[in-house]
């Protein structure tokens, strides 16, 4: 072999000392060795924000594989972290939409996106419409239902035709979609113009109220100001009192008598009780997601018994639950959104309790309409490979 082919780690000179030297290595004249670089100033240090962002797509690929494991720590708020997270979190989720993960992976990650409200999400969730898995369809739906993107409603319509499938808890997938897209078309721009010509023409009417009310109290002012000018007959005033004569045969009263009699009245006055009455116990919560509301604790039929739906964020009042706690009965609170509805009697109606908060008061227990569910369901839900998810608050 020839001295141009030998390798690199095996060639060497000799110093001017006589000691053989690496080829690539600096030589040590005189013997004296030279000062090494300190390790931290030949690299430069990472910026801040690339290490904040590389923990946060860590801590993102950590929460979106806890969605579907139910034994991971931090399964249970992993779904509000990720909405905590917001924007950052929408491509991991959409993601976790592909059919080839676990079916409760994607359906949280519908639930998630759903809460996030952001369009990029969209084509995601179309396509998560064709998931082999029907609790991941009913997701995707009130996913698209809550972001409003018109792009969804050519495949919501074709699910609301097509989709005869229902969730393991029994939710209809394609009445789920109808109701999507009558929540989408309230929405739409005829709509919102319609509501600012009601809240013009409310403006106007306060306006003209107004101004009728500050007219008649000046005529009023009027009025009082010309009757506190007209003459007053001072004579009448001050002409002097002429005492009458006591004939009923009783002893006047004399005013240290008075003043006694005041003070006891007063005194038996102080010493009645007061009671005020107790204010009844009120339990609230909120809607975590869209939801139809059931004259009755059943889904089994379908939309036969269906008077009303409600939308993410509205607060509702509980009224009662079943013995087993998995439906409410409730009404709407204060502040809720213009297309919510219960179409009832009395204003309320019953609720699957999954799609709501935890009553944070015990209710009273009622039995209403046919039982929640069927020993058919109970067997297919026993058989079903993988439990029903956990949604929490």
């Amino acid at each position: 072999m020839s001295e141009q082919e030998q390798p690199v780690e095996q060639a060497s000179s000799t110093n001017s000392s006589g000691e053989p030297t690496q080829i690539g290595q600096f030589p040590q004249p005189g013997g004296r060795p030279t000062r090494q670089l300190d390790s931290t100033q030949q690299q430069p240090a990472q910026p801040a924000q690339q290490r904040q962002n590389a923990a946060l797509r860590e801590r993102i690929a950590t929460l979106v594989a806890a969605l579907g494991d139910p034994e991971h720590p931090l399964h249970q708020q992993a779904v509000q972290d990720l909405v905590a997270i917001g924007d950052p979190a929408v491509p991991a989720l959409n993601e976790a939409l592909n059919p080839r993960r676990p079916w409760l992976t994607a359906f949280r990650a519908a639930e998630a996106l759903g809460q996030i409200g952001d369009g990029r999400a969209t084509s995601a969730l179309i396509e998560a419409l064709r998931h082999p898995n029907s609790n991941v369809r009913w997701g995707a739906v009130r996913a698209l239902a809550v972001i409003g993107d018109a792009r969804a409603m050519l495949d919501l319509r074709r699910v609301a035709r097509d989709d005869r499938a229902k969730t393991t808890w029994g939710e209809s997938i394609g009445g789920a979609a109808a109701s999507a897209l009558d929540q989408m078309r309230s929405q739409n721009v005829l709509f919102r113009s319609a509501e600012l010509m009601k809240t013009a023409l409310a403006c106007v009417l306060m306006l003209l109220a107004l101004v009728a009310a500050v007219s008649v109290i000046t005529t009023l002012r009027t009025e009082l100001s010309r009757i506190g000018h007209d003459a007053v007959d001072t004579n009448a005033l001050f002409a002097p009192t002429t005492p009458t004569p006591n004939t009923s045969g009783t002893p006047e009263a004399t005013p240290e008598a008075t003043a006694q009699a005041e003070a006891t009245a007063q005194a038996g006055a102080a010493a009645l009780p007061t009671t005020a009455p107790n204010a009844s116990d009120v339990v609230t919560g909120t809607v975590l997601m869209a939801a139809n509301v059931r004259s009755e604790p059943n889904s089994q039929s379908g939309n036969a018994n269906k008077i009303g739906s409600l939308n993410p964020g509205d607060d509702i009042v509980f009224l009662a639950s079943t013995s087993d706690s998995k439906w409410y009965r409730i009404q709407l609170g204060q502040r809720y959104k213009a297309s919510s509805r219960i179409d009832s009697t009395d204003g309320t109606g019953w609720v699957i309790a999954t799609l709501l908060s935890k009553p944070t008061g015990s209710l009273p227990i009622e039995q209403a309409g046919a039982p929640t569910a069927t020993p058919a369901d109970v067997q297919r839900l026993t058989e079903a490979e993988t439990p029903l998810p956990t949604l929490q608050p």
